[in-house]
């Protein structure tokens, strides 16, 4: 990333332009209190000096004027009066005495001038024109082109000599300075303008992988690193929580590090997450994380960030920088203002996901809610129809769950129900979705199951279900649908699970019926025992893209 180059100039060409104004009334204006100071004038009248320096006010007002139709007529309203300045001021000097005269004052202080307001290269340009320039007089008068005007106006190998000591060290002296400062504030600048790109892009980020992304390409360039990563950790509450590590390399693509191990405790991570505090370390020791990630750099620079209470995590790059230098502190400062604005985002985005999921997700149970449901399985139906793939639903009612309600109490059958919803998350694929379908209603979504995989998932229902703590034991009636047998569209696939759902709690409740077969497939009459989950054959896993459960949280997006 490069800012442009008009972003990073100092003062623009405009302001430059009207101060180089100013300057030349004073180039035109102090000589001329010179000519009057000094006295001896002979018969030489004041418009020597006015007329010229009228011309000169008034060629520099003219491309000024001119300067607004381009650069190029703007980079000669620069270059030709501060040309025409010095040949004003050797015009002025050779008037008053020459180089033992005041004027010599008034050009060290026009070098001065055009070095700060111009540029450092500028000034020293200037300082050669004005030692041309008067070397041109001298000689014209010592040769007899011009007229002796007293002896500042004759060549001396002193004089001249005192002279372009003054007017070298002013010009070298403040273009060293000026240079140093333009510099500095010219890297200030550019840092401003790549913190402003990372904060719109870090607005526009959606995910954890995209905010860590815009972080690492801002320490690529700002911090002139080579190679960086993000690491940070997010708790969610009392569940799982999760890590995201990215890594990016100058030129390369950003990489999502999902096997490397967390770092242990001793470590440089480790050390900077406790310490709140950033860290610029020799890696003299071995640090597996350090040598994994990072490709064992020498030397590295750890910056912690705090996610809002969410979580922590850190930001290292390689250090190429020698240790203690101004660059070193100032691309350091610059990240960890960076680090700041990336914690922000990260806290937005952490919440955006909350958010998301709390939506999606049933309150009581930690399970998806209808509406997570009806999406997922419009989604799954389409897929089966392009693919041609199984797919099946079970819902499930609780046996005579409003009398335990009534019994023991609306408390008591909220912990029912929160013990149901994990036992379902326990015993179902990783690519089943769990839902609460209404009350003490559950429907589970099988994406590649045909009907004997949707019978074995009813078996291991049963069988977790009466490892549900409560006051009585726990049983439910389901029913069974398999698309595109039972229903070509939502609507129809469930009303068949719930009309077998209806004929299993006909039939004495506590079994699995299939809509469209005669008779419970699980339960009922002995047809067959409570099978352990742990003995039915796995299927296929295939994740389906709904939001995950509460204790598997994420924000890598």
């Amino acid at each position: 990333m490069t800012a442009p180059a008009q972003a990073l100039e100092m003062v623009p060409l405009a302001d430059r332009l009207r101060w180089l104004l100013v300057v030349r009334i004073g180039v035109v204006a102090l000589p001329l209190v010179a000519w009057f100071v000094t006295g001896d004038r002979g018969d030489r009248s004041a418009a020597v000096l006015v007329v010229p320096g009228l011309l000169l006010l008034l060629t520099g007002l003219l491309l000024q004027w001119r300067s607004r139709r381009g650069r190029r007529w703007a980079v000669a309203a620069m270059t030709v009066p501060i040309t025409l300045d010095a040949v004003y001021l050797g015009w002025a000097s050779y008037l008053t005495s020459g180089l033992t005269g005041p004027v010599v004052y008034v050009i060290a202080l026009h070098v001065l001038a055009v070095t700060l307001v111009g540029s450092f290269r500028t000034g020293m340009k200037m300082a050669f024109w004005h030692s041309l320039v008067i070397m041109s007089l001298l000689e014209a008068v010592t040769t007899g082109v011009l007229p002796s005007g007293g002896p500042g106006t004759e060549f001396d190998g002193l004089r001249y000599g005192v002279f372009l000591a003054v007017v070298w060290v002013t010009a070298v002296t403040t273009a060293v300075l000026a240079g140093v400062n333009e510099r500095e504030l010219r890297r200030r600048r550019y840092d401003e303008a790549v913190l402003r790109r990372l904060s719109a892009a870090l607005h526009e980020a959606e995910t954890g992988v995209e905010v860590a992304e815009a972080l690492l390409d801002f320490t690529l360039d700002a911090g002139d690193a080579t190679l960086a990563a993000v690491q940070c950790r997010l708790a969610a509450g009392d569940s799982e929580a999760s890590t995201l590590l990215t890594r990016k390399r100058q030129d390369e693509p950003l990489e999502v590090l999902r096997d490397v191990a967390e770092p242990g405790t001793g470590s440089l991570i480790d050390a900077v997450t406790a310490t709140g505090t950033t860290m610029l370390a020799a890696m003299r020791a071995p640090d597996p994380w350090v040598d994994l990630v990072l490709d064992g750099a020498p030397r590295v620079v750890a910056v912690p960030f705090s996610i809002e209470g969410q979580g922590t995590g850190a930001l290292v790059f390689q250090n190429d920088a020698r240790a203690g230098s101004r660059i070193e502190q100032r691309r350091v400062a610059v990240v960890e203002q960076a680090v700041a604005h990336t914690a922000t985002a990260l806290a937005r985005v952490a919440l955006l996901e909350q958010l998301q999921r709390s939506a999606l997700t049933d309150g009581l149970t930690g399970v998806a809610n209808r509406r997570a449901f009806d999406v997922a399985l419009t989604r799954e139906m389409a897929l089966a129809d392009r693919t041609d793939a199984a797919l099946a639903v079970i819902i499930l009612d609780l046996d005579k769950f409003k009398s335990l309600n009534d019994t023991y109490g609306h408390l008591a059958g909220d912990d029912v129900l929160r013990g149901v919803g994990a036992a379902l998350r326990q015993c179902t694929r990783q690519g089943d979705l769990v839902a609460r379908y209404g009350g003490e209603e559950f429907v589970l979504l099988l994406p590649g199951a045909t009907e004997e995989d949707a019978i074995s998932a009813a078996r291991r229902v049963r069988a977790v279900l009466r490892g549900v703590q409560g006051p009585r034991t726990i049983t439910a009636s389901l029913g069974i649908a398999r698309w595109p047998v039972h229903g070509v569209t939502g609507p129809e696939l469930l009303a068949a699970a719930d009309s077998a759902l209806y004929a299993a709690k006909e039939g004495g409740r506590d079994q699995a019926r299939v809509a469209g077969r005669e008779g419970p497939v699980t339960g009922g009459d002995g047809v067959d025992g409570l099978d352990s989950w742990d003995d039915v054959r796995p299927l296929d896993v295939r994740a389906v893209p709904v939001p995950p459960p509460l204790r598997s949280a994420s924000v890598i997006g």
